[in-house]
């Protein structure tokens, strides 16, 4: 990590970092993050070989952050071996492990050959979005972002609805419009936020919509003059088809609206980033492949926050027409 993205780290994600109990528990976090994506690279690569990276999503992403970090070479042998981490003693940094573990149990070959039972992931994915350390992340980013500054917010792939519920815990929004592909999604979202599926005459709207084109036309009907702040927050790599649909969601964007990003990448934590693969992601991205992707759906840069570390936090808007 570089001096300037280990400042911005301290500087503004020091809430998350104090809480899973300061910056030496912050590295080991990171270090059994990348102990277990070698393990599993290498069990990867040496029951499936290298060709694995372009038939799975899950080895892309292992094979990606570790090349990058330099455990891995071009060929796809490891270079190098991480020494195995003292356990964590903070209860957010055990939980962070303990998620680890508990993916390597359902194993890495499996998975990447698409026979890990789905039901497992599932449960362990939902698992993950109600641990602690998840929550501390998006109530940090939530704050960092100022999201009581924002009347009107939609979110795309609102999930289990747990950031929509962060944003409740933080401010009461004039509107809040959200939308998932998948109807379970839906369903387990509204019950959250104690709303029905798909009655939007309140403050609150969740429903079901195949794509983020499909949903902005849906919103535009209860946000006619646009929304103040659309919130992503690692949402990009769920999108099928992310320059696109981006350019879509711009349409729900009033004026002076704002995009606020935050997403893992694979400079992030390298195990993690595997794991929600394996839950589902349909991308992998590199911090500058986030930026790319932004600029060519016909967004600016605002301001960015981190690159990488723990994610890349960034306020973009689209460019004026």
């Amino acid at each position: 990590m570089k001096p300037v993205d280990r400042l911005n780290a301290l500087r503004y994600y020091k809430p998350f970092i104090e809480a899973v109990g300061g910056v030496i528990q912050a590295r080991t976090v990171l270090r059994w993050s990348e102990w277990y994506a070698v393990k599993w690279w290498e069990e990867v690569y040496n029951d499936l070989g290298l060709q694995s990276i372009r038939e799975s999503v899950f080895a892309r992403a292992l094979f990606t952050s570790l090349k990058i970090r330099g455990y891995v070479r071009k060929d796809g042998h490891i270079k190098k071996r991480p020494e195995k981490p003292e356990y964590p003693t903070n209860s957010y940094a055990m939980e962070f492990v303990d998620l680890h573990e508990s993916f390597d149990r359902i194993g890495a070959v499996n998975v990447a050959a698409n026979k890990a039972d789905e039901n497992t992931l599932a449960v362990l994915y939902s698992t993950m979005l109600g641990q602690g350390w998840y929550r501390i992340v998006r109530q940090t980013f939530l704050r960092l972002m100022e999201i009581e500054r924002y009347p009107a917010v939609f979110e795309p792939i609102v999930q289990e609805g747990h950031t929509a519920a962060a944003v409740m815990e933080i401010t009461t929004p004039k509107m809040y419009i959200g939308f998932d592909y998948r109807r379970d999604n839906v369903e387990l979202a509204s019950a959250m936020l104690r709303t029905k599926p798909g009655e939007c005459g309140g403050r609150i709207c969740i429903f079901h919509a195949p794509t983020a084109c499909d949903a902005v036309k849906t919103a535009r009907r209860y946000a006619p003059s646009g929304v103040d702040a659309v919130l992503m927050l690692h949402t990009l790599y769920w999108l099928l088809d992310p320059v696109k649909e981006l350019t879509c969601i711009s349409q729900i964007i009033g004026p002076g609206g704002k995009l606020l990003v935050g997403q893992q990448v694979v400079e992030s934590t390298p195990g993690l980033i595997a794991i929600v693969t394996a839950f589902g992601a349909k991308h992998v991205f590199r911090w500058k492949g986030v930026e790319q992707i932004l600029r060519s759906a016909g967004y600016q840069l605002s301001r960015r926050y981190l690159r990488y570390t723990p994610y890349y936090i960034a306020v973009w808007e689209p460019k004026k027409r």
